[in-house]
């Protein structure tokens, strides 16, 4: 019998395990990763979660909700997280490179997510709940740093830095 599934189809999300203390272990959910969405695997989301326009960075709820991302990054990621602009959390990257390539492979998970810099953008809101908005930024961003940092080969890496410093030479003009 074929194989029916798509590949296209959202990845199935992992439960939520929990520590003693109650809160979400981040650092020990995924017992392993599929391929990324921009090597054909299927994308954490099926419709593009966004930054929210009108994100209230002073209520109750976004506060809770930046916390909780601020909280998981470091354990998936091992990457330091802040509040930034209202509606987004920066995440500190290795370098520009490592911060275009994973945003860009973020957004195709489903999670928007923009670079500048070094600096990584993904998005916050006061209606993100644990379970829907919380869970799918921090899948995305444990995804494509796992990726980046243990699959992605050194040549590309390599690659990514030269086609950054070239699209910084100008023409000279005669």
């Amino acid at each position: 019998m074929a194989d029916t599934t798509s590949r296209a189809a959202p990845m199935a999300a992992a439960p939520l395990k929990f520590a003693e203390d109650g809160a979400v272990d981040w650092g020990n959910m995924w017992d392993s990763f599929c391929v990324l969405a921009r090597d054909g695997g299927p994308a954490h989301r099926p419709t593009l979660l966004r930054a929210p326009q009108d994100a209230d960075p002073g209520s109750p709820d976004y506060r809770d909700a930046a916390a909780e991302i601020c909280r998981a990054v470091p354990l998936v990621a091992g990457l330091h997280a802040e509040l930034a602009a209202p509606g987004w959390i920066a995440i500190h990257t290795p370098s520009a490179d490592a911060a275009t390539w994973l945003s860009e492979s973020i957004t195709e998970e489903g999670v928007e997510a923009r670079a500048e810099g070094s600096t990584l953008f993904v998005p916050c809101g006061e209606d993100f709940t644990l379970k829907a908005e919380i869970k799918s930024v921090v899948t995305a961003v444990a995804k494509t740093t796992h990726y980046y940092a243990d699959h992605l080969p050194s040549e590309v890496k390599l690659a990514l830095k030269l086609q950054r410093w070239l699209s910084h030479l100008r023409p000279r003009r005669v």
